[in-house]
């Protein structure tokens, strides 16, 4: 009875040790930060943004600054194939690691792929568990490969590093929004079918330099990624581009603004507001011939900057700085609704909006919303409650200016 004991005992081990023979170690794992999309349906190129960790180790860490070594923090190569998977499972013929993607910061997706269709990429992210569908989307003007090659000083990571570009815009300035692969599927797949996405360009004379580790060497490099325009979808395609400050009128539009900077250039001198907050309400209402777009916009900021001439402790002074900051806003928001109109895509989510209210009248209108959106009037309501005007309750130039 004891020997059978003992030798359940040791089958069981057996069968134990046996369940962690198909694991896969971390250092088996080629983790990638950044994957790019080049080509099109039957014809894809596929670029990994993969970190090297030994070059990580010898650093200051994942996510700081340095990397003066002779080591890149990330190796860049692409693999094609008929389909994503199968260019994906064409790395296994170069890298001697297993592709993991759950860490991924960024995807980059080149001209050719965004105006020939994104359907595919967004299919091949929902049905791969290794897949996050958090992961920011950028676009590009040429291919995505030769983006992904480019590193983004003092940060080793340059996926991460975009990343954070992104976030500290959206928390600093709010021209661009930061779009998910899934916000990206849902915007597209609406009623309103239209999408927009940040679009990286590189700024300077030799952007060629910045696949170099010399350029960590540079206090200055010639060249740089940077955000520079906003890449709009209809369905899955892209179909045009919008500029920084059309951007961020959509942004007021869409109550995407969290900070911003506000300057107001009046007779009396500039001025500088920072929006501390802001909420802004979109409402379509129905008329006896189009719909008109209702906006109100309640905002609260702070004076950060002034040349004024003006007694900005005088009421009567202090009503005009509001009067100026709130006609910019407004002027901001005019221009994005503008853009709106101009391409007659629903870069706003009115459709929707139009569709949850008067779900009867979208029935008809969705047939004929590009022509209805372009002939929408828009009314514009702008409230700033104006706070802290520093330690000076006049500017500075007023005061060197006094007698």
């Amino acid at each position: 009875m004891r020997r059978n004991c003992g030798t359940l005992i040791l089958l069981l081990l057996c069968l134990y040790l046996a369940g962690c023979g198909n694991r896969t170690e971390l250092n088996e794992l080629g983790i990638t930060t950044a994957t790019g999309y080049d080509g099109h349906q039957g014809h894809w190129t596929i670029t990994y943004q993969v970190i090297v960790p030994s070059a990580m180790s010898s650093g200051s860490g994942s996510g700081g600054g340095g990397g003066g070594g002779s080591q890149g923090a990330v190796h860049t190569f692409s693999t094609q194939g008929t389909t994503i998977r199968e260019a994906v499972a064409a790395s296994s013929l170069e890298h001697p690691r297993k592709l993991y993607f759950a860490h991924t910061n960024i995807i980059v997706i080149g001209k050719e792929a965004a105006e020939a269709g994104i359907a595919e990429i967004l299919d091949n992210y929902y049905r791969n568990p290794d897949a996050r569908e958090t992961v920011k989307v950028f676009t590009v003007e040429g291919q995505a490969k030769d983006y992904l090659k480019k590193l983004v000083p003092p940060e080793k990571l340059p996926g991460k590093a975009l990343s954070n570009i992104m976030k500290q815009n959206q928390q600093l300035a709010s021209f661009f929004p930061a779009v998910s692969i899934h916000e990206l599927a849902l915007h597209i797949s609406s009623e309103s079918g239209a999408a927009g996405v940040p679009e990286l360009s590189v700024s300077g004379p030799d952007g060629a330099k910045l696949e170099s580790v010399a350029v960590y060497q540079q206090t200055s490099p010639a060249g740089k990624l940077r955000i520079s325009r906003l890449s709009i979808f209809n369905k899955d395609k892209m179909v045009g581009t919008l500029s920084k400050q059309q951007s961020l009128g959509l942004s007021w539009l869409n109550d995407q603004v969290q900070f911003t900077t506000i300057s107001s250039d009046a007779d009396s001198g500039l001025s500088a507001f920072q929006v501390r907050k802001a909420k802004v309400k979109v409402t379509p209402v129905k008329g006896p011939l189009h719909y008109t777009l209702a906006v109100k916009a309640n905002v609260k900021a702070q004076l950060v900057e002034s040349t004024s001439s003006e007694h900005i402790s005088a009421t009567p002074d202090w009503e005009k700085l509001l009067a100026q900051v709130e006609s910019v806003i407004e002027a901001q928001i005019r221009e994005g609704w503008a853009s709106i109109q101009q391409t007659k895509l629903d870069l706003a989510g009115i459709g929707n909006k139009i569709h949850r209210k008067y779900p009867r009248d979208w029935n008809t209108l969705k047939d004929t919303w590009p022509e209805e959106l372009a002939a929408m009037d828009i009314d514009i309501q702008v409230k700033v409650d104006l706070t802290r005007p520093g330690l000076f309750q006049d500017s500075f130039s007023r005061l060197l200016g006094e007698d």
